[in-house]
């Protein structure tokens, strides 16, 4: 696979399984955090949703959101795409908004049904959380704060900051995967710039 110019559309790209692989390491971050903090949580639960086979949480907390049970669906999108680069450079967490309502057409009425509250957590390829998502993450890293005696703003930072570095890897992996479209001079041997005599 090639990669653009800029990366833009590496960084979204799923040829290669990449963007599985960050949205796992996520997911992961967030179920580990939630298990040291004392929840009952799960990863990728199946039959939630009898006669659908989708699986709308990829952590899955017992009695979270108002004593009821909580589905959480991380989802990555890059606002640099064409679908949404020109409103997304208008304005801020347009691309957000998009993952949000496209989570939700697929999960939340099917969640309701079985009395299941169904959370997306968007973020974007550039690291932005949906203000939604972001205090989701918080409530987690404040139940870890008191699960482990740690000051909680420190776990706040923590955690926020675990899910930018695999995030950030995840990002680096797809477009190290990728081979440029052109080499500089210099790797290709190609002077055609050169001044000739």
């Amino acid at each position: 696979q090639y990669n653009d110019a800029f990366g833009d559309h590496a960084i979204s790209c799923a040829m290669e399984g990449e963007t599985i692989v960050r949205h796992n390491a996520l997911r992961d971050d967030l179920h580990r955090s939630a298990i040291t903090a004392g929840l009952t949580s799960r990863r990728e639960v199946r039959r939630l949703l009898p006669g659908i086979d989708a699986r709308p949480a990829d952590i899955f907390i017992r009695r979270w959101i108002r004593r009821r049970d909580t589905a959480f669906d991380v989802t990555v999108i890059n606002p640099l795409q064409r679908a949404t680069v020109d409103r997304a450079a208008a304005g801020p967490g347009h691309a957000l908004e998009v993952a949000l309502r496209r989570k939700n057409t697929q999960s939340f009425e099917a969640c309701q049904r079985e009395d299941i509250v169904f959370v997306p957590l968007p973020v974007e390829t550039l690291g932005g959380w949906h203000a939604d998502a972001a205090a989701e993450i918080t409530r987690i890293a404040r139940a870890l704060a008191r699960e482990t005696g740690k000051e909680e703003r420190t776990a706040i930072q923590h955690l926020f900051k675990r899910l930018s570095i695999s995030l950030a890897r995840g990002n680096a992996a797809l477009i190290l995967s990728r081979k440029p479209n052109s080499l500089p001079p210099e790797l290709t041997g190609d002077r055609s710039d050169r001044p000739t005599d």
